[in-house]
């Protein structure tokens, strides 16, 4: 039997715990700050470096990865390089083949249905807190973010993903669970990896504004379920287009 200030304490989180203020049910600890080598430090840097250059298409896929240029272009030792390269295995960008050495994953259906399959678990649990909790002002917030994706003046596939994602993080990071964010966004960036040197069309863009609309109605409506509904329907669509994409190019 829970008694006296902790048992309010926790009742108190229990009735709290999905809403905004989550983030305040746990008494203040003292946290031990933790000094991480320097190698670890370095390398969590080229891993992100290394990361956006794939992402941005500077290394498309098929692209070899030589230890030593990579050294060399992030002004680096071959060590930390190494440690990253493993990371980014590990998370399936980067795949390692004997006499080869590293090169950038090749997209593929599998892939595809895998990851896709993880945003249809994840995103409807976002947007379905972000319909119930957000308030006017993140919701106005999240609204320019939308017009700035309908106003794009050259609408290629790097322009849509960058405001898209935009779009998408600012749902996740209003939420207090931190890690399955974490987890949401590493899917997300991904595919924007596998999906770099695919295009991306016209109706495709058009498609992606309206649903993002749909979207944001659900969330003035304050509609957890419809919100759910809707994004799930939004992630189905973005996986046919970029299965298509994927299936023209192997066709060639």
């Amino acid at each position: 039997m829970i008694r006296g200030n902790l048992g309010s304490m926790i009742t108190a989180c229990i009735r709290t715990r999905n809403g905004p203020k989550a983030a305040n049910c746990y008494p203040a600890r003292k946290e031990t700050v933790l000094k991480h080598p320097e190698s670890t430090i370095e390398s969590d840097n080229i891993y992100s470096r290394l990361l956006e250059d794939i992402a941005s298409g500077y290394f498309p896929s098929g692209a070899r990865l030589k230890i030593s240029d990579l050294a060399t272009r992030y002004e680096a030792s071959t060590n930390p390089v190494r440690d990253a390269l493993r990371v980014l295995q590990g998370e399936g960008y980067v795949e390692f083949e004997p006499n080869k050495g590293a090169t950038v994953r090749q997209i593929d259906f599998n892939t595809v249905r895998d990851t896709y399959e993880i945003l249809r678990l994840l995103e409807p649990y976002f947007v379905a807190w972000f319909a119930e909790y957000a308030e006017d002002k993140h919701i106005d917030e999240l609204e320019q973010i939308q017009i700035e994706l309908e106003n794009i003046p050259d609408p290629i596939r790097d322009n849509i993903t960058d405001v898209d994602h935009k779009f998408h993080n600012y749902i996740a990071d209003l939420h207090y669970n931190k890690r399955a964010a974490s987890l949401w966004k590493s899917q997300r960036a991904a595919l924007r990896v596998f999906a770099s040197r695919l295009p991306i069309g016209r109706s495709r863009y058009k498609a992606i504004t309206q649903e993002h609309r749909m979207l944001i109605e659900t969330f003035r409506s304050h509609d957890p379920a419809k919100a759910a509904e809707v994004i799930r329907t939004h992630i189905e669509h973005a996986g046919q287009h970029l299965y298509e994409q994927i299936r023209m190019r192997d066709q060639k």
